[in-house]
């Protein structure tokens, strides 16, 4: 009579199989959990720059042209900003750059925005009209 059974080989073949696939899927994992994280932080990147430029487009005042810094806290964590304002052609309107980052000492932004803020005067004349 014979005997059934898998050889030595083939148990260890099939055990490097599934130690590679398991290696993947936690890697694939991985991977996945990152980039959920980064997408997150992002997403609240952007919160915080669009904040801070609609808090710039509704103070009242001109900015001054130059670059400010500061922190923002949003969903339990402190975000770090550094606003930069320049003149352009129109003397009416300035750009506005915002980045933010996670901590004050990061090298590169999480997102920079962009936008315009106009002089105050305008705004009154505009919600002046019918």
């Amino acid at each position: 009579m014979a005997q059934r059974g898998f050889t030595l080989m083939e148990v260890l073949v099939a055990l490097a199989i599934i130690a590679i696939v398991l290696g993947a899927l936690v890697q694939a994992a991985g991977a996945s959990a990152s980039n959920a994280s980064r997408i997150r932080d992002k997403t609240v990147a952007q919160w915080v720059a669009a904040n801070r430029l609609a808090e710039l487009q509704i103070s009242g005042t001109f900015p001054e042209t130059g670059t400010k810094t500061g922190e923002t806290e949003m969903l339990g964590r402190d975000w770090h900003w550094k606003t930069r304002v320049q003149e352009v052609e129109d003397e009416d309107l300035r750009r506005v750059d915002i980045e933010i980052r996670k901590t004050e000492d990061a090298k590169n932004p999480i997102v920079t925005v962009a936008g315009f803020v106009s002089h105050p005067r305008l705004q009154s004349q505009n919600t002046s009209q019918p």
